[in-house]
């Protein structure tokens, strides 16, 4: 299941949390669409050493030649699979939006839109600014199960966890052919 038409609005999201690092690297350096078209599993894994709450992701093209990412994760009581389609791709920016498949402690089945955007901002002429958002729109009543599990906090936490580490993988694809980075 994909995230339909891209053109579709989006919907109103009820969730919505952020974690901002700052980065030794200019912001016109990045390439966040080619990095992610090439972030492998075994990274995507790395991001959350702590937490474990990667499992698996994956790019693929879907019947219409479109681009599919691929993520299973488990976070704050939901192990999620979602299907992101680009929505913006541009160098320094990049949203996906899913229709992401979930189970609520492994038992009850849900599925909902989901949005996951990556922005690099000049800080100066040698940092940036590098920001993953995330964001959801659940149904009254399991909007309301995730304020009773704390699934704000536990969502806040993984982003806290992999954003970090979302940069450096992304600096160092930027960096790739870096001839004093080998």
């Amino acid at each position: 299941m994909g995230a339909g038409n891209v053109s579709d609005p989006e919907p109103q999201y009820n969730i919505n949390f952020h974690t901002s690092v700052i980065h030794d690297l200019p912001a016109e350096r990045f390439d966040l669409p080619g990095w992610l078209r090439n972030f492998s599993c075994e990274d995507y894994v790395a991001c959350t050493p702590a937490s474990g709450a990667h499992r698996y992701s994956n790019v693929y093209r879907d019947g219409d030649g479109g681009l599919v990412y691929r993520n299973d994760e488990f976070v704050g009581g939901f192990m999620m699979t979602q299907f992101y389609r680009e929505r913006i791709i541009e160098p320094q920016r990049v949203r996906l939006v899913s229709m992401t498949r979930a189970r609520f402690f492994y038992f009850w089945p849900i599925v909902f839109p989901l949005y996951w955007e990556m922005t690099v901002e000049p800080q100066d002429e040698q940092r940036c600014l590098f920001t993953c958002k995330i964001g959801a729109k659940l149904s009254p009543i399991y909007f309301l199960a995730s304020k009773l599990t704390s699934l704000m906090f536990w969502a806040q936490a993984h982003a806290d966890e992999e954003t970090p580490h979302f940069a450096r993988f992304a600096a160092r694809w930027a960096t790739r052919n870096d001839t004093a980075s080998h």
